[in-house]
């Protein structure tokens, strides 16, 4: 495996590696692969992880739910004011 020397193979290698696993797997099995690679690499992350929180002894991360985007907000109209800011504006402050 020459093109492993070097360190990571560049697209030419990673083209001739997803030809050959084409040839090899086919196109529907091709797929399933992959996920089950992904969910192994996965698994992998997350026992490194507890491993090394603990050797170390730094308590797990708390979990954290996905934001809903950009679905809960409301659009402006034009006719709505300016907000107000927290903060008094320059022009309102004396010095």
């Amino acid at each position: 495996m020459y093109f492993l020397a070097f360190g990571m193979p560049a697209a030419p290698e990673w083209i001739f590696i997803g030809i050959l696993a084409l040839i090899l797997f086919g196109p529907k099995k091709l797929p399933e692969l992959a996920k089950g690679l992904g969910k192994a690499l996965g698994e992998l992350q997350k026992a490194k992880e507890d491993f090394h929180r603990e050797i170390t002894g730094v308590p797990p991360l708390p979990k954290i739910e996905p934001s809903q985007g950009l679905q809960g907000l409301q659009p402006a109209s034009s006719n709505d004011p300016a907000p107000k800011s927290e903060f008094p504006s320059s022009e309102n402050t004396k010095v």
